[in-house]
C-alpha cells in the first residue's frame, strides 16, 4: 500500500468516522524479547549447515486471488516486451512448520472459507486490491489443518496485510500472534475493512536485544535463540515486513513474503508496485537477491509463487 493510497485512505476515513463515529480497528501491541543469541559470531555456511531441531516443514496453498499487475510489480522497472498481464492469479499460502521442541508454528495465516464467494475484506477500495477470488472445497486454513490434525502454537507475521491475515477469522484466538515491529494494521470502517484483528487481540512485537547483522543483512532476528528460524527485516512493502529463513532438516528455505511477491520480480529485481517506502524495498529485494546469490543451494519461495 503506498503512501499517497494511504493518505487517501485516511482522508476518507477522518469523513466516514467523524460522520459515523466510528473507530478504527487495531489490536493491543506488546514487546516480546526474543532470547540471546550468538547467531552473529557464526558465518552464513556453519549456519546453514548446522543441526537444526526444525524437522518438518509443509507449505499450504489456501486458495488463490486475482490482482493487478501493477500492485505486484513496479510497472516502471518492466521490460517493454514484458507480455505480463494486467491481473493475475497468485496463490496465498501458510507456511507450516515443527520445532521439536516448541511445538507447530504457522508463517501467515492464508484464507478462510470465505474465499470459495467473495473472501472476508470489505470496503470501498477493496476491490483495488483483490479482484477475485478462487477456492476449493476444504482448502481453506482451518480444513487442512483440522486434515492434519495440527493445532498451531503460534502465527509469525511476515505482514498484516489483508491477504496475509484473512484465515484468522476461522482460527482459534488462543493462537500468539507475532509480527515484526513498527508494522501497520489497515482496518477503516466503511473504507478498507478486513475486521481481522481488533483491540482484542494482542500482536507480539518482536525485537532482540542487540541488532544481529550478519552481511548481506543488516537486521537478523534470531526467533527462538538456536539459528534454525530467523526473521529478516526487510521494510519497504510494508514498514515491517519480514522474511524468514528456516534450517530445516531437508535444507534451508527462504521465505521472500511479499518483498518480493513472484519468482519474475526476483529474478528481475523488480520490487513490489505496493509499498510504503519504495528505497526500502529496493534494498530489502537486493539483500535477498545478493543471499540466494551467494547460496544457491538455499530454497527460495516468494510471497505468492513457488
Amino acid at each position: 500500500m503506498n503512501s499517497k493510497l494511504i493518505f487517501t485512505l485516511s482522508l476518507l476515513s477522518i469523513i466516514v468516522l467523524w460522520g459515523t463515529g466510528c473507530n478504527t480497528t487495531d489490536p493491543t501491541r506488546t514487546t516480546h524479547e526474543l532470547p540471546p543469541s550468538n547467531l552473529a559470531e557464526h558465518s552464513w555456511e556453519e549456519i546453514l549447515t548446522a543441526p537444526t531441531k526444525i524437522d518438518s516443514f509443509l507449505v499450504l496453498n489456501t486458495g488463490s486471488v486475482k490482482v493487478p499487475r501493477k500492485g505486484m510489480l513496479n510497472e516502471d522497472k518492466l521490460p517493454t516486451n514484458h507480455e505480463l498481464p494486467e491481473q493475475f492469479w497468485v496463490d496465498v499460502f501458510v507456511f507450516l512448520f515443527h520445532h521439536s521442541e516448541k511445538g507447530w508454528y504457522m508463517i501467515d495465516s492464508g484464507l478462510d472459507s470465505s474465499f470459495q464467494k467473495k473472501g472476508n475484506i470489505r470496503g470501498i477500495f477493496a476491490g483495488n486490491y483483490i479482484k477475485e477470488t478462487r477456492q476449493k472445497n476444504g482448502q481453506n486454513i482451518q480444513a487442512q489443518l483440522k486434515q492434519l490434525n495440527i493445532q498451531p502454537q503460534g502465527i509469525f507475521f511476515t505482514h498484516l496485510h489483508g491477504d496475509h491475515t484473512a484465515g484468522l477469522p476461522e482460527l482459534s484466538t488462543s493462537i500468539t500472534k507475532y509480527s515484526g515491529a513498527n508494522e501497520e494494521y489497515h482496518d477503516i470502517p466503511f473504507v478498507y475493512n478486513p475486521n481481522h484483528l481488533s483491540k482484542k487481540d494482542t500482536i507480539m512485537v518482536m525485537h532482540h536485544p542487540k541488532n544481529i547483522s550478519i552481511p548481506p543483512f543488516r537486521n537478523l532476528l534470531d526467533i527462538f535463540g538456536d539459528g534454525s528460524f530467523l526473521g529478516i527485516s526487510t521494510p519497504g512493502h510494508s514498514s515491517g515486513h519480514l522474511s524468514y529463513l528456516l534450517i530445516t532438516k531437508e535444507g534451508p528455505v527462504l521465505l521472500t513474503g511479499d518483498a518480493s511477491h513472484t519468482k519474475y520480480g526476483f529474478q528481475q529485481g523488480i520490487e513490489p508496485g505496493w509499498t510504503d517506502n519504495r528505497k526500502s524495498a529496493e534494498s530489502s529485494l537486493a539483500q535477498l537477491k545478493e543471499f540466494s546469490r551467494l547460496h544457491p543451494d538455499v530454497q527460495v519461495i516468494y510471497g505468492h509463487e513457488r
